[in-house]
């Protein structure tokens, strides 16, 4: 797990924030606008009915994204 955080700069637990990434499955994404609607930071966009996508470069990771998803399109890597 050490040579994980620091050779890789990834966290397997899923914990570290600065260390971890939200994204949207496309597959999984039917375009609800539930997580567009709940992010405090309106950093999730896209088109109705398409796959939506998070600017990971203004994310803060707060995981609302995930939570208010119905469809588990929301991933932590």
């Amino acid at each position: 797990e050490y040579e994980a955080h620091i050779n890789e700069q990834r966290c397997p637990g899923g914990v570290c924030r600065d260390l971890i990434t939200y994204s949207i499955d496309p597959e999984k994404c039917n375009g609800c606008f539930l997580c567009v609607k709940n992010c405090p930071m309106h950093v999730i966009s896209g088109e109705k009915k398409k796959p939506q996508n998070i600017d990971q470069a203004k994310c803060i990771k707060c995981g609302v994204c995930k939570d208010v998803c119905k469809f588990e399109a929301v991933k932590v890597q």
